[in-house]
């Protein structure tokens, strides 16, 4: 999976979707259609921060397990932490992009849905509907 053009593709399409003028006839059903492509990148780039952001986890509490089991005398728990400080800024960089992605995943679903029920309201209103 190329990450990095996922993400540039979802701004692209949220760019592209920001430009449409929503009076004119048509225009919000062609930004559904955007934002819906979006919304399937933006998930597939949500999930690889998940799987990114569990790996890096998982590595910690092994490494964390390894070292405390390594060290001799003393305090095995603070040799620990020592030896997985810079796990533990990974992690915590990794569990910010999965909340990012996995909040703008979400963001996109919302406007999506929003942008559909305009369409109903504006179909039912104008379109003489019952």
């Amino acid at each position: 999976m190329d990450l990095d053009k996922y993400i540039q593709d979802v701004k692209a399409l949220q760019a592209r979707a920001e430009e449409f003028d929503e009076d004119a006839p048509g225009a919000v059903q062609e930004k559904i259609k955007v934002l819906t492509k979006a919304h399937t990148l933006a998930g597939r780039v949500s999930a690889q921060m998940d799987a990114d952001y569990a790996k890096i986890y998982a590595f910690r509490k092994i490494t964390y397990a390894q070292a405390k089991d390594k060290a001799k005398t003393g305090d095995k728990a603070n040799a620990a932490e020592l030896a997985i400080i810079n796990l533990r800024m990974a992690e915590a960089q990794a569990k910010g992009l999965k909340s990012f992605w996995n909040n703008e995943f979400k963001s996109i679903a919302e406007t999506i849905y929003e942008l559909r029920l305009r369409v109903r309201v504006d179909m039912h209103t104008l379109g003489g509907g019952d």
